[in-house]
């Protein structure tokens, strides 16, 4: 059996304002960012990085950097 890696959440998470701020599906891009970090695709930066980032979250690339921005505004990333 294989050994899933995890990252910790805090149930108050839930009542975050900084979350609270973005868009539900910026929620989502938010969490699935975290699991990208877990998985260690954040810490490779070689040039290829954004567009595997995009293809994770079914994202075009304008629409990623978009939604980087918007995380970046209220201080998530």
């Amino acid at each position: 059996m294989s050994k899933m890696p995890w990252f910790r959440a805090y149930t108050e998470m839930v009542d975050d304002e900084k979350l609270r701020l973005l868009a539900f599906e910026d929620r989502w891009h938010f969490v699935a960012l975290l699991c990208l970090k877990g998985q260690g695709l954040l810490d490779d930066g070689g040039a290829l990085m954004m567009r595997k980032v995009a293809v994770k979250l079914g994202l075009d690339l304008r629409t990623l950097d978009e939604v980087a921005r918007r995380l970046s505004e209220v201080g998530l990333i």
